[in-house]
């Protein structure tokens, strides 16, 4: 994986891993569950990177904990793909 800060310019990007084969991306309007509740406990389904929650209004409805921005960009990279496409696909299973 490749990062760079949130406060990167696309030109900043760019002279990274260009745009043209690479999708840089943020995780963004995520809802992260409630201080002190049990990882085992949490329902994923709604809380954290996959969950269904992406409004602040909405997280802090369910007690949540609203984050807009988390890490970076970042850039994921398969090097043993056999194609460009494949080498900087947004997901590992992506055909």
């Amino acid at each position: 994986m490749y990062t760079m800060p949130k406060r990167a310019t696309e030109a900043q990007l760019n002279a990274r891993i260009p745009l043209s084969i690479a999708m840089w991306h943020l995780h963004t309007n995520l809802c992260m569950p409630p201080k002190g509740q049990p990882f085992r406990t949490t329902d994923w389904a709604r809380f954290g990177l996959k969950g269904s929650i992406a409004t602040e209004y909405a997280c802090e409805a369910a007690g949540g904990r609203f984050q807009p921005v988390i890490f970076g960009w970042m850039v994921h990279v398969y090097p043993y793909e056999d194609s460009l496409d494949k080498i900087f696909a947004m997901h590992h299973d992506q055909d």
